[in-house]
């Protein structure tokens, strides 16, 4: 998941290892760029230019709409296709948006209906792009919450 914010790399970092500990995530002490659940599923994050991924209309409408510059995204990684450990990633990616003013990249397996797209609105800042949404911390947590909440690897 990626987690667009206004904070430099050097203030989100510490935001993602205490939020990726907060959730039993533990950095591996003899290789300290990967980290495991306490069920040995594979995590990890990275911290780019807001820039690396993102279209840079997409990118300015983001910025309009937050009022703010993108100085950061912030990926949120797990390195196993295995489904019961992706709730994880959205958990995170809500509370680093909560402390970081940043805004989730969420992809849908099917194009979101009206109905949902207005229960994401209502419940905060839900910016559409195409099939998928930038969403933020309010209507993340929303989205966590909804019973067809998914993430899309």
């Amino acid at each position: 998941m990626s987690v667009l914010t206004p904070y430099t790399a050097d203030r989100v970092e510490p935001v993602v290892v205490a939020e990726m500990t907060a959730e039993g995530i533990e950095r591996d002490a003899a290789s300290p760029e990967n980290w495991y659940s306490a069920d040995g599923r594979p995590y990890g994050y990275s911290l780019d230019r807001p820039d690396s991924e993102t279209d840079p209309a997409e990118l300015d409408l983001i910025e309009r709409v937050a009022g703010k510059a993108m100085r950061c995204d912030i990926g949120l990684h797990i390195f196993v296709s295995n489904l019961e450990g992706r709730p994880v990633l959205g958990r995170l990616a809500q509370r680093v948006a909560e402390r970081t003013e940043g805004w989730v990249l969420v992809e849908f397996r099917t194009p979101p209906s009206a109905d949902l797209l207005g229960y994401l609105e209502n419940a905060g800042r839900c910016i559409r792009v195409d099939d998928y949404v930038y969403l933020d911390a309010p209507a993340m947590a929303a989205w966590y919450a909804h019973p067809n909440f998914h993430v899309i690897k």
